[in-house]
């Protein structure tokens, strides 16, 4: 299986940047045609190359100002990188080494340098759950009778209509009565005052 690798930027001017390397040789250094670009003052313009052989990726220094480093230890000859190395160029950039494949397997994690790397078990199968079982129905409350309203409760029974006419009548009446009794007084006495001879005329005549 052809394999590939990866570097992780952990110190630099971009802290957190990964470079994926998947040609026979990759070239690190602060020129744009690096395939891997580190705008540091630290780092020279061609500063080392990463190269595939037989034996896995192999690490160069290309005649660098500032040196690089696996591991912290200085490099003076070709050396083979392993998963987990930190590869420094001069003493401002870091980089994690990491393997991967080409054909979309998992990345191989780094282990501490001088561990060797270790299967993660696999993971368990999971159990399907069940459904919760939903809880009983309440029983239905018993219906209750409505209660009356007051338009039914007095459905039954009515009110005595009023006999037509009563002591309404009555006083109405003797309410028209006194009032005729005032004007007539009224209008006898205006006559008597101001025209008696209109008011007498007509008894004079009958011989009164």
């Amino acid at each position: 299986m052809a394999s590939s690798f990866r570097l992780i930027e952990r110190t630099g001017p971009n802290p957190g940047a990964t470079f994926e390397g998947a040609q026979d040789v990759t070239t690190m250094g602060r020129d744009v045609t690096n395939e891997v670009v580190l705008g540091d003052s630290e780092v020279s313009r061609q500063h080392a190359r990463i190269t595939q052989t037989p034996g896995g990726f192999v690490l160069e220094d290309l005649g660098s100002t500032n040196g690089t480093f696996i591991n912290g230890e200085r490099l003076v000859a070709p050396r083979i990188l392993s998963a987990g190395d930190l590869v420094g160029l001069g003493e401002n950039v870091t980089l994690t080494f990491e393997m991967a494949s080409t054909e979309g397997a998992a990345t191989v994690m780094a282990p501490a340098a001088g561990r060797p790397a270790t299967a993660a078990p696999p993971s368990p199968p999971r159990q399907a759950q069940k459904p919760p079982t939903p809880p009983p129905p309440a029983p239905a409350e018993p219906a209750r009778p409505a209660a009356p309203t007051p338009a039914a409760a007095d459905a039954g029974w009515a009110a005595p209509e009023e006999e037509s006419g009563g002591p309404r009548r009555w006083i109405l009446a003797g309410c028209g009565c006194l009032v005729l009794i005032l004007a007539c007084g009224g209008a006898f006495y205006f006559m008597d005052a101001y025209y008696p001879d209109m008011l007498y005329a007509p008894l004079r005549m009958l011989g009164f």
